[in-house]
């Protein structure tokens, strides 16, 4: 059975205002366009979630949120992780090995350069630094979330939301 990974950089975001913490940057009228357009986007395409994992930052958190909304998903099915907010792509390894079997399509939002590097990592391909709101939909053929491994995965898609708009 084919399991298939959505890696989200968070929609854009503020600068940081001084004396701010970078977690609780918000995301700009951009932003939560490019969360709603890429939402839509899957939306339309009848894709939906088994898990939604996401960083604690709080553009993160909007992202998945607006993502979400636009894609008639109940919220409850997005699971805030601290590890996901400065991780490496070891750790997000850590994560995808960890995921419930049953699960079938996932998406997991966090942060440059992380999600690109991971991207890049799982399929061979060149993806570059993703934009902020890219998403890189990646298909495994594998039995367990476990097998998961560096260049197990095929790019499907590459989804830009500036591209979306257009």
């Amino acid at each position: 059975m084919p399991r298939y990974l959505y890696l989200l950089r968070h929609a854009e975001s503020s600068e940081k205002l001084p004396g701010q913490p970078d977690k609780e940057r918000e995301l700009t009228s951009r932003g939560i366009r490019e969360a709603i357009l890429v939402g839509t986007y899957l939306y339309k395409e009848n894709i939906s979630f088994d898990t939604v994992l996401c960083s604690v930052a709080e553009r993160a958190k909007s992202t998945a949120n607006l993502m979400a909304d636009a894609m008639k998903l109940k919220t409850e099915n997005i699971v805030v992780e601290e590890a996901l907010y400065e991780a490496s792509t070891r750790t997000f390894f850590q994560f995808i090995s960890q995921l419930n079997d049953d699960f079938q399509k996932v998406l997991c939002v966090g942060h440059n350069p992380a999600i690109s590097y991971l991207a890049e990592s799982l399929t061979k391909a060149e993806i570059g630094d993703m934009p902020p709101c890219g998403l890189a939909i990646i298909k495994f053929n594998i039995v367990s979330w476990k097998d998961v491994s560096q260049g197990s995965g095929e790019l499907q898609n590459y989804v830009n939301p500036q591209l979306l708009s257009e």
